[in-house]
């Protein structure tokens, strides 16, 4: 019998592969989570739109998911009761923690006014640089676009030391992708992965819900860190994030979604085992 699992997952360079943003390589865990009715909680630094465009894809469309690096909660419509204070947004409760993209946009336009300097992002390029930065292109590209509670900047060192002396006052922080410099309110994945697994004892009537957490990059070491089960997985170019370090982390065997399928395959076999 397989143990009372919440997954929680990345996507960009976890659950789909860092170029092509493909998922088949993740098919077969994929299919023993439907098969378990195990819940898969997407938590990633994408939007709400792309979110809901790959709950489709993959057929998790009655589930949580997480945006823009634990920006907010989004739910079915009243799917968890009285966790907290949320919004009807569309056909979603909305659970919001941090500031909006348009909060952030003016601070980020203040402080390159003070330093006179450009700092470059969404906010700015034009959307020929984002397409070429993302490898995305039309619907998918303005899915990206659509943001609400982030603005991912691209890597640069002096941006970073401008923004470094400067954010903390504002209660912003820069969360590092594998793409992207996100500049964002301080808020984790961590923290929004603890609130649902919150509201599924509640929703679920029981306290001994495990939560497993799958991530390849720095933007996911506080959900790694506040899991049960914590899974890195291995980068698009065959290492492992090594800018910080995790205890009682597993480390996937492959690159991607292979390595998410295996990890995730091995834990829900060893999870079968216990019981």
């Amino acid at each position: 019998m397989i143990k009372p699992y919440i997954i929680f997952s990345d996507l960009d360079g976890t659950l789909l592969d860092y170029h092509t943003y493909s998922f088949e390589s993740a098919l077969p865990a994929l299919n023993q989570i439907q098969k378990e009715n195990i819940p898969l909680i997407l938590v990633s630094s994408k939007t709400r739109r792309e979110l809901s465009f790959y709950q489709a894809k993959l057929c998790l469309t009655e589930v949580p998911f997480v945006v823009e690096n634990g920006s907010a909660i989004y739910t079915p419509i009243g799917y968890f009761k009285g966790l907290r204070e949320c919004e009807i947004s569309g056909e979603d409760d909305r659970y919001p923690l941090g500031k909006t993209y348009y909060e952030i946009e003016t601070i980020l336009k203040e402080i390159s006014e003070k330093h006179n300097y450009n700092i470059r992002g969404f906010h700015n390029a034009s959307r020929e640089e984002v397409e070429k930065k993302t490898d995305l292109s039309g619907n998918e590209l303005q899915m990206a676009l659509t943001r609400e509670f982030s603005i991912p900047l691209f890597y640069d060192t002096d941006a970073e030391q401008i923004l470094n002396e400067e954010i903390e006052k504002y209660n912003l922080q820069i969360l590092y992708g594998g793409r992207f410099m996100h500049l964002l309110s301080r808020v984790d994945k961590g923290e929004a992965m603890s609130i649902i697994m919150e509201g599924y004892r509640e929703r679920q009537g029981r306290d001994d819900l495990q939560s497993v957490a799958i991530g390849d990059s720095l933007n996911d070491f506080a959900m790694l860190a506040a899991a049960d089960h914590a899974i890195l997985v291995k980068k698009h170019d065959g290492s492992y994030e090594r800018r910080q370090t995790l205890e009682n982390v597993t480390y996937s065997p492959g690159i991607g979604p292979e390595g998410w399928n295996r990890s995730l395959i091995n834990i829900l076999q060893i999870g079968g085992s216990d019981e």
